[in-house]
């Protein structure tokens, strides 16, 4: 049965989409008579808080899609006239939320949370048609690119543009869609818990008006697809592994809202445990692509490490080289360990490794603090064992003794000598 919301929701959409200047000015009275029949008798029936604010909007909405043809209703509706029957129904809106208890500015709140959900659904509509446009793009200059016998500078900037762009607006998007749930749960201002099964009702039906569901499934499958079929950098990799972390986390906190919204309708309990595995998916192969990517990242500084597929092995695996490089077990020259370190340090350690990937690494959880931290104190001492003390300090060293030597000296020659009579 569908709640009274929902019934308005319905009959303001059919208004909207009628072109009115093409019909017939019967049609157009018998549209405006017939809307606002249901919504005195929605009035009426109106149950919560969400029901009197869904209905404020719909009046509101029936007033500015009619108020191109105020003179054909007045001439209509006699002896009443469009205005006063738009203040009727309001008037008759107004009592029943006096009977329900309702404050108006809790009806004001909810409809400009409302009206936050209307814009951020547009901004994701126009966000998903982009991004299908991008990753089209990105896949026909990625298949020119591929194709062509020398490197084209030009074609890979403007690749790396496109792509720095769908990355972003996938974040956006993002964002945008657990923007947009916070917005429909702020209204109802309780937890899913404490919610009436009318209450439920109502947000699940705004849930599916605004295609929550569907939006959530397709950001997985274009952040997968963008993760899959895209030449990305090492480094942009960490703004991926970023964005899975604040996904995962924002779902697991409306994961179980959700849940609790669906207890009694097993489609929807099913969609919810599809997008938990199509997280658990997306989850594994930014993992796989992540150590990767930091391979790779690896072999640009000239360092080969174990093969590693997780924090634990990255980090046990680092300190072995950093540990053999300290002990010199090769017994190299010094001037080919420093090459070697300068390499590194010049070319991963200062300009991605250290500011970039290990703080990512960190916050996502794949490898702990004390990893982090044990990492960076062992590369300090590798840069310890291979920068030895100039001939200035000790020079200075040696100095600086004698000279407190000499100070010393001069004060227990200028001491008086005192003795016991």
């Amino acid at each position: 049965m569908r709640t009274a919301q929902n019934i308005v929701i319905l009959l303001i959409i059919a208004a909207v989409s009628l072109t009115a200047r093409q019909k017939s000015d019967r049609a157009i009275v018998d549209k405006f008579e017939k809307t606002v029949k249901v919504l005195y008798q929605v009035a009426d029936s109106a149950k919560t808080v969400q029901d009197c604010a869904d209905i404020n909007t719909s009046i509101d909405e029936l007033q500015k899609e009619f108020a191109d043809y105020k003179i054909l209703l007045d001439r209509s509706l006699y002896p009443d006239d469009y205005s006063k029957t738009i203040a009727n129904l309001k008037g008759r809106l107004l009592i029943r939320q006096k009977d329900l208890g309702v404050i108006e500015t809790q009806i004001t709140r909810i409809v400009e949370l409302e009206s936050q959900v209307r814009e951020l659904s547009g901004k994701i509509s126009n966000l998903t048609q982009e991004n299908e446009r991008l990753m089209g793009t990105v896949k026909i200059m990625s298949e020119s690119y591929a194709l062509s016998k020398e490197a084209d500078k030009s074609l890979f900037d403007s690749l790396n543009t496109v792509i720095t762009k769908l990355r972003q607006n996938l974040k956006e998007r993002d964002n945008l869609i657990f923007a947009l749930v916070d917005s429909l749960f702020m209204q109802y201002d309780k937890t899913v818990a404490s919610m009436s099964d009318v209450e439920k009702q109502g947000i699940s039906g705004k849930l599916e008006r605004r295609n929550v569901l569907t939006d959530i499934k397709k950001s997985i499958a274009d952040n997968l697809q963008f993760l899959e079929s895209t030449n990305l950098t090492p480094n942009d990799y960490t703004e991926i592994v970023r964005q899975h972390h604040r996904f995962a986390s924002q779902w697991k906190g409306l994961g179980p809202k959700l849940a609790g919204i669906y207890l009694s309708g097993k489609q929807k309990k099913n969609e919810v445990a599809l997008i938990d595995s199509m997280l658990s998916t997306w989850s594994a192969k930014v993992d796989l692509s992540t150590w990767k990517a930091l391979a790779s990242l690896l072999d640009k500084g000239k360092i080969q490490l174990k093969p590693f597929s997780n924090g634990t092995e990255f980090t046990a695996n680092f300190l072995e080289f950093v540990n053999a490089e300290i002990n010199n077990v090769k017994k190299e020259p010094e001037d080919v360990r420093a090459k070697r370190y300068n390499t590194f340090n010049d070319m991963v350690w200062k300009t991605d490794l250290k500011p970039l990937w290990l703080p990512v690494l960190a916050e996502s959880g794949k490898i702990t603090a004390d990893q982090k931290s044990e990492i960076e104190n062992r590369f300090k001492f590798w840069q310890s064992a291979l920068t030895p003390v100039s001939p200035i300090v000790y020079g200075l060293i040696v100095i600086l003794f004698a000279i407190v030597l000499w100070s010393m000296s001069r004060y227990f020659r200028k001491k008086p000598f005192n003795t016991t009579t």
